[in-house]
């Protein structure tokens, strides 16, 4: 009785631990919520050793999931301001020891991005966006992906504005009529999203569960459109988190109840 009771404080622990972290990321760009399953625990016999009357043991934890519903698109301001529309993630190399470009690939739909000093397209955490280098084109392969850099100037001219297509084309104008194309910022999608592994700041990796990343380009079958000046939002629903939090806490108040109930009649029993 007293497993059966603490599996279901246990469950509404759990329960709150992923709510708490849903609402603490509410306000974080493209952050995806995590939803939990339960399930129930019975006896292990077969149905000739087993009653039919037996209770069953209690409830675990079946798995934690992450949400791939898509967050709203917010305004903000600044042509490297990037959100997906769709199905995709963005292709970032992290740098290296030496603050190079390094081989370590990381997956992300956080479109947060600035130049650097050299012209390179940055992530907050410094890591490089990738894409296909001057006229764009599809990636067949990661070997095809380069750190997408804006040189500042070009044939004395200088950079005056940068463009991105929703299909990512990055395009930069220089002194007054001159236009050049920087590249192409590929998309990634996978066969099972939920097997990537979470690095943190909504970041992930490839895994064997995941597969391998099937590169595209932006509003093509299968893959969502980039949309310049605009950041997703969180997926994270505050007042279905909060409905979510009651139900945990009266489960945990019930079974806490249930754990009080039970001791004072052991007590009573063994008087």
């Amino acid at each position: 009785m007293y497993g059966t009771i603490l599996s279901g404080m246990s469950t509404a622990m759990h329960a709150l631990g992923v709510i708490s972290n849903n609402v603490a990321n509410s306000g974080s760009t493209a952050f995806q919520k995590s939803d939990v399953t339960f399930a129930d625990l019975f006896s292990a016999g077969t149905p000739e050793s087993s009653s039919r009357n037996s209770p069953g043991l209690g409830a675990m934890v079946e798995g934690t999931r992450r949400s791939q519903a898509q967050g709203n698109l917010m305004e903000r301001e600044g042509v490297l301001n990037l959100g997906i529309s769709g199905a995709g993630m963005f292709v970032v190399a992290r740098p290296d020891g030496q603050g190079g470009v390094g081989t370590d690939l990381a997956f992300t739909r956080v479109g947060e991005f600035s130049l650097d000093a050299a012209g390179y397209i940055r992530s907050t955490d410094g890591s490089y966006l990738l894409g296909v280098a001057g006229d764009g084109g599809l990636a067949t392969d990661r070997t095809a992906l380069s750190p997408l850099l804006i040189p500042p100037k070009v044939e004395d001219s200088t950079l005056t504005g940068v463009t991105i297509g929703r299909d990512g084309m990055v395009v930069g104008s220089y002194g007054s009529d001159l236009m050049q194309n920087i590249g192409q910022i590929s998309i990634a999608t996978f066969a099972n999203p939920m097997g990537l592994r979470n690095v943190s700041q909504s970041r992930f990796e490839q895994t064997i569960d995941s597969g391998a990343a099937v590169l595209g380009i932006g509003s093509t079958q299968g893959f969502g459109s980039v949309n310049s000046g605009k950041l997703e939002a969180s997926n994270v629903d505050l007042t279905t988190e909060l409905t979510i939090m009651m139900r945990a806490q009266q489960q945990f108040s019930g079974s806490a109840k249930l754990l009080q109930t039970n001791a004072d009649m052991v007590e009573k029993l063994t008087r």
